[in-house]
């Protein structure tokens, strides 16, 4: 295009911001090829065939809830000067305050091997930072979150964010938020079960602080904060040192007492008390606590599963060789120069185990009283490989019957209730973040499933894939679960982003890759939902895809709580029942087409029993499932994920057309159903 002609479009551009025209104009354009254009929640801005206008931002939302959109700054040269503005907004309902509306700036990630760099312009930053050069562009999104306060009045709200660069004259892009006439739960009362890890020792690696000094309880303090939103309430409370999770030391340490034999301890709480305050002040409080008791290195099976057959395989096989045989490690702590070491005590079907565990974990067990916590108290955790008869026998006397947790290709739903005793016949599986899939339900007229009431507390642990999943995915992701019959999502890392750096300097691992006798292989933690900042974590584009899917969840859950109990049914009545019905159908099909584009397929089935169980995620079940019908499939290596890739491209692009109507529907059946019921 001639230049002439982009000066003539950008003045359109500039005269149309200042009028706060509703057309739509092309992307904003400045001398140094800098291009200002927005996109929505569901788009990935690094599409190749993403269409790059400057339109209002539109949101949907209700009140107690958090809604995006993004404005993207594109360029060819480095970006300086990167600045945005946020005005209230204001309408006939009232005005939401300027301080309500959050401004972030999303980058992409620096090059690292493939396997571990998450894609998108994924890292949220509270302000403008450096960002790569990638492909010959630099792409920077302003992120414009709403946070709807709980006294908003239902109704349209307009305001404006102001962006603007050096070499890019202000440009200013009207918000147009609809909040819906329903208030969203607190995170701490979701439904929908999440469940993210965090992880101590990668921030203390990443920012370069002693273990448990003031500087990295702030760091824990702010992970925490990022994670509250999501409902997310599990902590993992690592009792030994050097498990998969990657924590250097055990949270409670061990002291030896003065002239004491060889294995007389006292014990010291306080970093295990300070985690929990932590979590408790800024997370939320706890729903499920599990204690880290047993990992792959003390089984004497160790060197007959989980091996890989290469020279990480070897590496894996000489620590657990060094290791066969040992007991337990756990952190030892000196009182008087405050140096922690490790120490290795016998093993748990060794006798003299009972007196060394069974004091500690009384008193453990008194602080979480103390703290309203007990019921929560869980035992973990297990991979695929499971701790021996003895050890489960010893950890169900000295925890008093405590049931274990489990992160692994799993086994029947069945076994994850209480009082199955499904582990050895002698303790309870309580918890599982399962890799095999749920049963999916692809067309809910052929069957309809509701996990968030399942009675078998079961998560997808979704392997590896969730850093490079589409937005419009993984804001769906908890639907697929709970339309599977699972609780929802588990086992997704929170700050194990690879902290680990080789001698270039750059990343090269996750911190448990300094355990590699607890490797637990395709099991490892795959996946990141934070970002390291300049003063510590911070939130990435796929939490806010995930955060608003489960906004979208809770309303589906209200709707279906309401159908499923005959008493609120029969109060909201027929025709407000089915328009219930037809919008969660709706919106259940809808999502089938983040992963696949055939019609034809998706009506065929209703609740699909993947192949021997193995259904990984919804688009491999479903492939598994037409094959087992007959459907011809391609079969050769690599076939699956290549012709994934193409079923998703397209039913991606069908999924975005009418994506906000869908959900807006949701929110406003939500607040019909709570003024029906009379819990508005």
């Amino acid at each position: 295009m001639p230049r002439t002609t982009w000066i003539i479009v950008l003045a359109a551009i500039v005269l149309s911001a200042v009028a706060s025209s509703l057309r739509a104009q092309p992307a904003a354009t400045a001398p140094a090829a800098i291009r200002v254009w927005t996109s929505d929640m569901v788009s990935n801005e690094l599409d190749p065939k993403a269409v790059k206008e400057l339109q209002p931002l539109t949101l949907i939302g209700v009140r107690n809830g958090s809604f995006s959109g993004k404005v993207v700054v594109e360029s060819s040269q480095e970006i300086k000067g990167l600045q945005a503005a946020a005005s209230a907004l204001t309408g006939k309902s009232g005005t939401i305050a300027a301080s309500q509306v959050q401004l972030r700036y999303a980058r992409q990630w620096e090059l690292m091997p493939a396997h571990f760099r998450p894609g998108g312009v994924d890292i949220l930053l509270d302000a403008p930072g450096a960002a790569p050069l990638i492909r010959g562009r630099i792409v920077t999104t302003v992120w414009v979150t709403v946070n709807v306060p709980k006294d908003a009045q239902a109704g349209a709200y307009s305001g404006d964010v102001t962006v603007q660069a050096e070499g890019l004259p202000p440009v200013r892009v009207k918000v147009n938020l609809a909040v819906e006439d329903w208030t969203l739960p607190d995170p701490q009362e979701y439904r929908t079960w999440t469940d993210f890890m965090q992880s101590p020792d990668t921030l203390a690696l990443e920012y370069n602080v002693p273990l448990w000094s003031e500087k990295h309880w702030q760091l824990i303090d702010r992970s925490f904060r990022l994670l509250s939103p999501t409902g997310s309430r599990v902590l993992y409370v690592p009792l030994i040192a050097g498990t998969n999770f990657g924590n250097e030391q055990s949270m409670v340490r061990w002291i030896k007492k003065a002239g004491g034999g060889e294995n007389q301890y006292d014990y010291d709480y306080t970093v295990l008390d300070r985690y929990l305050d932590s979590a408790e002040k800024n997370l939320g409080q706890p729903k499920l606590v599990i204690f880290l008791v047993w990992d792959i290195y003390l089984s004497e099976n160790s060197l007959k599963r989980g091996l890989w057959g290469d020279a990480s395989g070897d590496n894996v096989r000489n620590a657990r060789t060094e290791l066969l045989g040992k007991g337990p490690r756990v952190t030892v702590l000196n009182p008087a120069t405050k140096e922690a070491s490790v120490a290795y005590l016998p093993r748990y079907e060794d006798p003299a185990s009972k007196a060394l565990w069974q004091p500690m974990f009384a008193e453990v067990l008194k602080r979480m009283q103390k703290r309203g916590l007990e019921k929560t108290m869980m035992l973990g955790t297990m991979p695929d490989l499971w701790p021996n008869k003895e050890e489960v026998a010893f950890w169900n006397v000295i925890s008093g019957g405590r049931p274990w947790v489990i992160h692994a290709h799993a086994g029947p739903l069945k076994d994850v209730v209480i009082g199955q005793k499904a582990l050895h016949k002698i303790a309870d599986i309580g918890y599982a973040a399962s890799v095999n899939g749920p049963n999916y339900s692809v067309n809910p007229d052929k069957g309809r499933q509701y996990g968030w009431q399942s009675p078998a507390f079961v998560s997808l642990y979704q392997r590896f894939e969730l850093n490079n999943d589409p937005p419009a995915f993984i804001r769906e992701f908890q639907v697929f679960n709970l339309t599977g019959g699972f609780r929802g999502a588990g086992r997704m890392g929170a700050d194990y982003w690879p902290a680990l750096r080789n001698n270039k300097g750059e990343r090269s691992g996750m911190v448990y890759a300094r355990y590699p006798e607890n490797n637990w292989r395709n099991l490892d933690i795959g996946d990141w939902f934070l970002a390291p900042g300049p003063d510590g974590a911070v939130a990435t584009a796929r939490l806010e895809y995930l955060r608003e899917g489960l906004q979208v969840c809770e309303a589906r859950i209200v709707l279906e709580d309401a159908l499923l109990d005959a008493g609120k049914k029969a109060r909201l009545g027929p025709e407000l029942a089915q328009h219930c019905q037809d919008a969660l159908d709706e919106h259940q099909r809808a999502t089938w087409k983040t992963v696949w584009n055939n019609d034809e397929d998706l009506n065929r089935f209703g609740v699909i029993t993947p192949r021997g169980g193995v259904g990984r995620n919804p688009a491999e079940a479903l492939w598994w499932a037409l094959d087992n019908a007959g459907k011809k499939m391609p079969t050769e290596r690599g076939a699956y994920g290549a012709y994934k890739n193409e079923e998703a491209r397209k039913g991606l692009a069908w999924f975005v057309l009418g994506w906000q109507e869908r959900e807006k529907k949701l929110f406003a059946l939500a607040a019909q159903v709570a003024a029906r019921l009379g819990t508005k």
